[in-house]
């Protein structure tokens, strides 16, 4: 088994018109500065994945694409999806443990709460992309994220700062309470 440098390139699929991923493997990947290193297998040795600005509607199936990309998929940690048509995310994206940095930008993504549900078991993710998608403009959006994601360092491509963190939980702490309140005000009502 080769041992993945950090600094290998990133095996770079951006820019190829895709609207899928199947047959991924057959499909050269884009040219860089370095060569890519491929081991006896035939997989790339390499911790990023560019499948950015293409057509991509889903990327369900990606765990079983990294597999054949790649010689050590578990320590893929830089996944680039953004620039396509997503409109979910895979659940399976819950599978690369060893994910840091996520870029969803410039998508489709409408529904947060499904968004966020696969990536709150990557312990490691600290950088993720989500502007320039509908659910974007929710209300409360950032501070949503970070809450569900306090091990976030960067939320497209801004510092997570600890008064992020500071408002966030002095808005839980006064919304406890308003609810204490009113479950305060149901029982005395009963009386």
């Amino acid at each position: 088994m080769i041992r993945i440098k950090e600094t290998a390139p990133p095996l770079d699929y951006s820019f190829k018109s895709l609207d899928n991923i199947e047959g991924l493997h057959l499909l050269k990947p884009r040219r860089g500065v370095k060569r890519y290193r491929r081991s006896t297998s035939g997989r790339y040795s390499c911790t990023s994945l560019r499948l950015n600005n293409n057509h991509l509607t889903s990327v369900h199936g990606i765990h079983a694409v990294a597999y054949q990309l790649l010689e050590q998929p578990e320590h893929l940690t830089w996944l680039d999806l953004s620039f396509n048509k997503l409109t979910s995310l895979a659940p399976e994206i819950a599978s690369f443990a060893s994910l840091k940095i996520l870029y969803l930008h410039g998508n489709q993504l409408s529904d947060l709460t499904s968004v966020l549900r696969p990536l709150k078991c990557l312990d490691d993710l600290y950088s993720l992309t989500l502007h320039g998608n509908p659910l974007e403009e929710r209300k409360g959006y950032r501070n949503r994220v970070i809450s569900s994601l306090p091990q976030l360092k960067s939320l497209d491509f801004t510092n997570v700062t600890s008064a992020d963190h500071k408002r966030i939980q002095q808005r839980k702490s006064a919304a406890a309470a308003a609810e204490n309140s009113q479950q305060h005000s149901r029982v005395k009502s009963t009386f």
